[in-house]
C-alpha cells in the first residue's frame, strides 16, 4: 500500500539526474553560496538568503567530519532524544516516539543504514522515514508547479539538487548511482519534450514519488480523513462525467474506475467508506486496488533488497508499516499483530546474522547459537 523506501538501508524513492544538469545545479549552488559569503564580508549591509537546497548542498560540501564522528554524534543525539521523551525505543506500536527532524542528513543516513552497528531497528526506521519526509519537502514545491504548468524538468532538477546534498557515505552506495542514472534520463526526456511526463525509465525516483503522493486530492496525508473522502467523492463524480473509453465507469455503480492518480490514503478512504459516501461498487474496486498495491509494494521491496544483507527486507517492511496512516493500515490489513510479528522476526534475523562472518563462516568470538535457543 505504501511505496517502497530502498537505497540499501531501508527503501527510498527519488534521487538523480544528468551530468550537464548536475554541473549546472552544483555550480548554481556554489555561486549562490559564494555570493552570500561575499555579502557577509563586504560590509555593504546587503543580505543574501540561501535557498533550502543551496544551504543543504553547502552543508554537504563543507562537512569534513569522519564517518566515525558522524556515527558518534548521531548516537549521542538519539540518546538525548530518547531520554527527553522518556522512551526506551524510537518506535511504539509502529509510531515514532522521538522527533529526529533536527538531525542533519549525514546523521540520519548513518542511523538509517546502521553505520557501525550502533542503531536499533526502530531507530533505523524513524531515520529512514525522516529522510523520506525531507525529500518530499524538497520536491513538493516543484511538484505543485508541475501539476499546473507541466514543467517536469523543474521537478527532475529539484530531485537532482536533493541528491547532490547527500553526504559521502550515501553517495558511495550503488543506489545513489542508480537514482542518478534514472533522473538523468528523466531530465533529458522532460527537456526534449516539455509538458510530457518521462516514461520507460527503470527505477525512476520522480515517477515513484508522483505515484505515491497522487495528484487529485489536496494534502491527503495531513487532513482529516472525512474531508479527504469528500474531496475524493467530488473527483470521482467529475471523472465519471468525462469518461469516454469503453468500459470505464460513467457512474458509481458499474464500470472500471481509474484510481491510478489517487494516493494511498485517499484510496483507503474509499475502501473503508469514510463518511458513507461511496457505493458498494466503488468500495469493492478500491479494495481491489489496495490489495494490488500492497502486493506490488511487498514484491518490489523484496526485489529491491534481494542480494543485500538478510535483514534488509524485514527492515523495509517495518519502515513501510511505520510510514502508513491508520487508514492505510486498516484498508490493507497491516494490523498491529502483523507489526509485532515483523519486529519479532526482524530481531531474530539480526541475531541469526550475528552468528556468521561476512564470508559465511561461523562467528566463534561472540554470542553462540545456544544463547538464542
Amino acid at each position: 500500500m505504501v511505496s517502497s523506501v530502498t537505497n540499501g538501508y531501508a527503501t527510498n524513492p527519488y534521487l538523480a539526474t544528468g551530468a550537464a544538469s548536475t554541473t549546472a545545479a552544483t555550480t548554481a549552488d556554489k555561486s549562490e553560496a559564494s555570493s552570500a559569503a561575499a555579502a557577509k564580508t563586504s560590509g555593504s549591509g546587503d543580505k543574501v538568503t540561501l535557498s533550502a537546497e543551496a544551504q543543504a548542498a553547502l552543508a554537504a560540501q563543507t562537512d569534513n567530519r569522519t564517518t566515525d564522528a558522524v556515527i558518534a554524534s548521531a548516537r549521542s543525539a538519539l540518546d538525548k532524544l530518547l531520554a527527553g521523551a522518556k522512551a526506551s525505543s524510537a518506535l511504539k506500536d509502529g509510531k515514532a516516539t522521538i522527533d529526529v527532524s533536527g538531525l542533519d542528513r549525514r546523521s540520519l543516513y548513518a542511523i538509517a543504514s546502521n553505520k557501525g552497528g550502533k542503531f536499533s531497528i526502530e531507530e533505523q526506521v524513524v531515520a529512514s522515514l525522516q529522510m523520506k519526509a525531507n525529500r518530499d519537502t524538497a520536491l513538493s514545491a516543484s511538484a505543485s508547479v508541475m501539476r499546473v504548468t507541466g514543467d517536469y524538468a523543474g521537478l527532475y532538477k529539484a530531485a537532482l539538487a536533493n541528491l547532490e546534498a547527500a553526504g559521502p557515505e550515501e553517495k558511495a552506495m550503488g543506489q545513489w548511482a542508480k537514482d542518478k542514472a534514472a533522473l538523468t534520463e528523466g531530465l533529458a526526456q522532460a527537456t526534449a519534450k516539455p509538458g510530457v511526463a518521462p516514461s520507460g525509465i527503470d527505477g525512476d525516483p520522480v515517477a515513484a514519488y508522483l505515484k505515491e503522493v497522487g495528484g487529485v486530492v489536496a494534502n491527503p496525508r495531513t487532513r482529516d480523513i472525512g474531508k479527504v473522502a469528500s474531496d475524493v467523492r467530488a473527483v470521482l463524480d467529475k471523472q465519471y462525467a468525462t469518461a469516454t473509453k469503453d468500459g470505464m465507469a460513467t457512474g458509481p455503480d458499474d464500470g472500471e474506475i481509474d484510481f491510478s492518480k489517487f494516493d494511498d490514503r485517499s484510496l483507503a478512504a474509499v475502501a473503508l467508506n469514510k463518511g458513507e459516501q461511496f457505493s458498494e461498487h466503488e468500495i469493492a474496486q478500491a479494495a481491489a486496488e489496495v490489495k494490488t498495491r500492497s502486493r506490488d509494494s511487498v514484491s518490489s521491496t523484496y526485489a529491491a533488497t534481494k542480494g543485500l544483507d538478510g535483514s534488509a527486507f524485514g527492515k523495509s517492511l517495518i519502515t513501510q508499516y511505520a510510514g502508513m496512516s491508520d487508514e492505510e493500515r486498516q484498508a490493507s490489513g497491516w494490523t498491529p499483530a502483523l507489526y509485532d510479528k515483523m519486529v519479532e522476526l526482524q530481531n531474530l534475523s539480526d541475531k541469526l546474522a550475528s552468528l556468521f562472518n561476512s564470508d559465511g563462516s561461523v562467528n566463534t568470538g561472540g554470542t553462540s547459537l545456544l544463547d538464542y535457543l
